[in-house]
């Protein structure tokens, strides 16, 4: 005998074996005999009921196992709805192959597969039971250890071939109860080719994603090919995914993504990933409230590259490119760019876009982004500058309509740069190295933010110059604005007020604002809990330096102000003038004002005010009434004349006027007012009622000896006379008269007090004489 002759009976004896053996089994075992064995194994290991219809096994020419209709419960104490339920399971796995120890194992096919996941509100997933816990590393021999370190599982399964997946009519639940959520995902199909290592194969995933809160609705289209290598390398390339969203959680009406990645290699065993290039295109319809109505472009992703030992990833460049369309763009459509050079690593936690370049709507942007602990504590610094541009031109294309200014010329040179530190866990933006140049002004300083929803401000800024004019509108079309609105209401952010801790200070060099340009500006402001204090301002101001404060409370319903100011050598009616437009008085001196009033609206104000006012003036004049030519006018008509006074100025002068005043609920309460005039010492009493705007005074004028200054000699005839003039009506244009009885019966008085003297000094003169006559008779002269 041969010896080909013997290894051919051998085989034809194994193959005899095999086959009765195959027989024999086919004959005698029904696997549906071991259902009720099956579910009891799986019920003592996991306290899960498992019911599975029918088993049914194939052994030639593949060993195969088809199972209908199987399911497994859900954990204790989630919803009665099964954990898992199959209505087909099929796999299988040739013979032949498995005596020249290949594995080819048939296409698994899962049919009507429905997968429930759920989450309770303690955290609890339904399927953390069925996980056995991990194994503590000092349980483990090393021994055991040793050989997995050098060796690669994947190369024992070089000799695999598989027939792929196909799953069809697949269902997935996801329900969490803390994160209230509900995820439905419905699998069309998912389908792969026969995997061989080495070469390609398809995987295609069409599926659908409905999640219930928010409302959003996607469609997923996946393909891609992908290579396993014995090493445990990978490789996939030609992925396209296509999703389509839409739905009340998103704030358009469709929004479609396109992900191209032409090949993707992942060396695991080298720890190293190569993406040549990455293509993700959008298209964006926008809503009835959404400001574009599309939104389209690509961001494309050239050279990027990993070491996932050192989880250290960057790319050589990151682009951009966006197309907008709407009715508030410039001629309905706008182009954005934007590219920077991205990496990461996880290692250091640090990440950055450097080379950062954005350009929108004509405004070009440059700079660098940094990241740090972005894995715990996140640490964000940009710095990014602006080169100058035309704001108004910019504005103008995005039909935003400015208010007319006086100065066309305005917003047409801006400019800025600036470093940015965010610190999320913390809460805080920094600002520091602020630099914005708009027009001739330019702005500096630093600022911070911290505790958004308690805000807390620091702040540094130093301004160079702004004139404020330029960019209102003319003088005429302010006051046609103001007229009429003699009551309007003071609308505060109160709520925000109440949560703002504020600590800053701001410096001017000048400020140019209607009538007024304070120089040397220094303005500092805190707040905390309501209460917001400007303590000091000051200024260089109407020639001399102005110091003050104020407040404002709105910590209670009724916001309530104060002001406070003790002022040296103010010219009053520049003053004045500066914010009324009037000069009621004028004149040099102190002016010690210490208010406060509360209300949101005007006439609130006028009624609440209380406080004190005082003032000490010198060289200055009241306005609105003449009272030397009254008194002129008064004197006239007792001697039955009229005088004109056309070439006289409606004002009284003064060389010194001094004021003490109360004021309670709006009502202004005279506690001194003497002043020093030409031929007149001037005292006052009487009431201002600010609410009413109107005047009840009295002045008492006394005449005295002097022939300088507004009286003239006209007066010098009612030398110690007392006149009482009266004020009433309007207080910016009262009426004045004077007591003319009053200045008849002290005349009257005057003149029988001086023919008494006169009579009586003449009959003295006479008992003189006699008496000297008798007295020289008497002694013989």
């Amino acid at each position: 005998m041969n010896i080909a002759s013997l290894l051919l009976k051998i085989i034809l004896g194994i193959i005899l074996i095999i086959t009765l053996a195959i027989g024999t089994i086919v004959v005698l075992v029904d696997p549906n005999d071991y259902r009720d064995k099956i579910t009891q194994i799986v019920k003592k290991e996991t306290g899960r009921d498992l019911h599975i219809e029918s088993i049914k096994l194939s052994f030639f020419p593949r060993i195969g196992v088809n199972l209908s209709n199987a399911s497994l419960s859900n954990a204790t104490g989630f919803s009665e709805r099964a954990f898992l339920e199959i209505s087909s399971v099929k796999i299988g796995a040739s013979i032949l192959p498995l005596l020249r120890k290949q594995l080819e194992v048939d296409t698994l096919t899962l049919s009507g597969l429905t997968l429930n996941l759920e989450k309770n509100s303690q955290g609890v997933s339904n399927w953390a039971d069925l996980i056995p816990p991990a194994i503590e590393a000092t349980q483990v021999n090393e021994q055991v250890l040793e050989p997995s370190a050098t060796e690669n599982p994947i190369q024992k399964l070089a000799a695999l071939h598989f027939g792929g997946i196909d799953i069809h009519k697949g269902k997935v639940y996801w329900k969490d109860q803390q994160a209230d959520q509900i995820i439905e995902l419905t699998i069309h199909h998912l389908k792969t080719g026969a995997i061989t290592f080495g070469e390609f194969f398809d995987i295609h995933l069409v599926a659908d994603t409905q999640i219930a809160n928010p409302q959003i609705q996607t469609s997923l289209d996946l393909a891609i090919e992908a290579k396993l290598k014995p090493d445990g390398s990978y490789t996939l390339r030609n992925l396209t995914i296509t999703t389509t969203s839409q739905g009340n959680g998103i704030p358009v009406k469709q929004a479609t993504a396109h992900l191209n990645i032409p090949i993707i290699d992942l060396a695991l065993a080298k720890n190293h990933i190569n993406l040549p290039n990455l293509t993700l295109g959008y298209d964006v319809i926008g809503g009835s409230n959404f400001p574009m109505q599309t939104i389209k472009g690509e961001l494309t992703l050239s050279d990027f590259i990993g070491d996932l030992s050192l989880q250290d990833f960057k790319a050589k460049q990151l682009s951009i490119n966006t197309y907008l369309t709407g009715e508030s763009l410039p001629k309905g459509k706008s182009k954005i760019e934007f590219t920077a050079q991205p990496s990461i690593n996880l290692n250091t936690q640090n990440a950055g876009l450097v080379n950062l370049y954005l350009t929108a709507l004509g405004i070009q942007t440059q700079g660098s982004i940094k990241a740090t602990k972005i894995t715990s504590n996140p640490t964000i610094n940009a710095q990014l500058d602006i080169p100058q541009t035309n704001l108004r031109a910019l504005l103008t294309q995005l039909n935003i309509s400015l208010p007319e200014m006086a100065d066309t010329a305005t917003l047409t040179k801006f400019s800025a740069s600036t470093e940015v530190l965010f610190n999320t866990k913390s809460q805080a933006l920094h600002v520091n190295n602020l630099s914005i140049n708009l027009d001739d002004t330019k702005l500096t300083g630093n600022a911070t933010v911290s505790k958004f929803n308690r805000p807390n401000i620091r702040y540094d800024l130093a301004l160079t110059k702004i004139d404020l004019n330029r960019y209102l509108p003319p003088k005429k079309e302010i006051e046609k604005t103001n007229k009429g609105e003699e009551d309007a209401e003071i609308i505060l952010p109160t709520e925000f007020l109440r949560n703002l801790i504020l600590n800053g200070t701001f410096k001017a060099d000048s400020i140019i604002f209607d009538q007024l340009n304070p120089q040397n500006i220094l303005l500092t402001l805190k707040a905390t809990e309501g209460k917001v204090t400007a303590n000091p301002i000051q200024a260089d101001i109407f020639g001399t330096q102005i110091r003050a404060q104020a407040a404002l409370d709105v910590s209670k319903e009724i916001p309530k102000y104060t002001f406070k100011t003790d002022a040296k050598k103010i010219p009053i009616g520049e003053v004045l003038f500066a914010f009324t437009g009037k000069k009621q008085i004028t004149g040099t001196g102190s002016v010690n004002v210490n208010i406060s009033t509360a209300g949101s609206r005007t006439s609130h104000f006028k009624q609440n005010l209380n406080g004190t006012t005082n003032f000490d003036l010198k060289e200055g004049a009241i306005k609105g009434f003449n009272l030397a030519g009254s008194i002129r006018q008064a004197r006239a008509k007792i001697g039955g004349k009229t005088l004109t006074e056309s070439d006289q100025k409606l004002q009284t002068d003064f060389s010194t006027l001094i004021g003490k005043f109360t004021i309670k609920q709006g009502i202004v309460d005279t506690r001194k007012l003497i002043a020093k005039a030409p031929f007149m010492r001037i005292s006052g009493l009487g009431k201002i009622n600010l609410p009413k705007e109107s005047i009840d005074y009295s002045i008492r004028t006394k005449i005295v000896g002097t022939d300088k200054g507004q009286g003239g000699p006209e007066l010098k005839d009612l030398h110690g006379l007392t006149i009482p003039i009266k004020l009433k009506g309007s207080w910016l244009e009262p009426n004045v008269s004077l007591d003319i009885k009053s200045i008849l019966e002290q005349k009257a008085s005057a003149e029988i007090e001086k023919k008494k003297q006169e009579v009586v000094s003449e009959a003295k003169k006479k008992v003189e004489e006699k008496l000297k006559d008798s007295i020289f008779k008497g002694l013989g002269f």
